[in-house]
């Protein structure tokens, strides 16, 4: 996890230093994903609802990063942003939230960022509605991968943004509620879906095939979540170590359907710490 963190923190600081670019994906008249292309392992999406009167961006992205994308955004829109909802308390999903306050957006977060060091304004707890044009947005809390995370789902476009409670080609971090609060995550998602929902992630593959997923997507996750703690969690009591549970040819199997397995095979023994650490309450030193 901490290796994880200091590799986020360096790529997001440079995209700080240098002019960011995006694949721009037009989901209907109102709904664009900006996919931003970071120089790193992953990129990250955020996303753009253009209403009668104002815009809603999901997730500001990275301070530096935000006068690249409000040009970007007034390419297809000269409608003020009015409202900017965070997926969660990680960096590149509120950094830039002064920037577009400062310019009249209200800021929407789960009560929880509260306390972190997030700036915030409108909170709530459970769920917020709010009718953008002909389309309901609605925000909702989801005990996935941070104790502030929340999922965005666009009623009409039948867009759901899960932020980095879901990667369509990787395994998320589960975070501090561990592999339950991801299948919760995971199982709404489900809920809300048909065959024709768009599933945002929020860090993302830089494979554009990837970029998003679909139902299709959370089903065959979520069984791979379920195996790979499972195994995980077996091969722990029994007192294998890290590294081994990280070569064991069971637990490989199971990860390896994700389109990244060959690509992130290296960085599977992160994923195996932070199991053990949230799922089996043990802290690996």
């Amino acid at each position: 996890m901490k290796r994880f963190a200091i590799c986020l923190v360096f790529f997001c600081t440079f995209q700080m230093l240098a002019q960011a670019k995006y694949d721009v994906k037009k989901m209907n008249d109102h709904v664009y994903i900006f996919t931003e292309l970071w120089d790193a392992n992953a990129n990250g999406n955020c996303g753009v609802l253009i209403g009668d009167k104002e815009v809603v961006l999901i997730n500001s992205m990275m301070m530096g990063s935000a006068p690249d994308l409000e040009r970007e955004i007034q390419k297809i829109t000269d409608l003020p942003i009015g409202f900017v909802i965070n997926s969660d308390s990680d960096t590149y999903n509120h950094h830039a939230n002064t920037y577009f306050a400062d310019k009249g957006a209200t800021i929407i977060s789960h009560e929880n960022i509260k306390y972190s060091e997030v700036y915030h304004q409108l909170l709530f707890k459970d769920e917020i509605s709010i009718s953008i044009g002909d389309d309901e947005v609605t925000a909702y809390h989801t005990p996935s991968h941070t104790l502030d995370h929340v999922d965005v789902y666009l009623e009409k476009s039948n867009v759901l943004f899960m932020g980095d409670g879901f990667q369509p080609h990787w395994l998320t971090y589960t975070g501090p509620n561990g592999i339950e609060g991801v299948l919760s995550g995971i199982d709404r998602a489900i809920a809300l879906s048909d065959d024709e929902t768009i599933i945002v992630p929020g860090n993302t593959s830089k494979d554009p095939d990837f970029y998003f997923g679909n139902k299709d997507h959370l089903l065959r996750n979520r069984e791979i979540y379920v195996k790979f703690h499972k195994r995980v969690g077996e091969l722990f009591k029994k007192g294998f170590t890290i590294e081994e549970i990280t070569s064991d040819g069971r637990v490989n199997e199971i990860v390896e359907k994700l389109e990244a397995y060959p690509k992130f095979k290296p960085y599977l023994k992160y994923v195996v710490e932070e199991s053990v650490e949230v799922n089996f309450k043990s802290k690996i030193k």
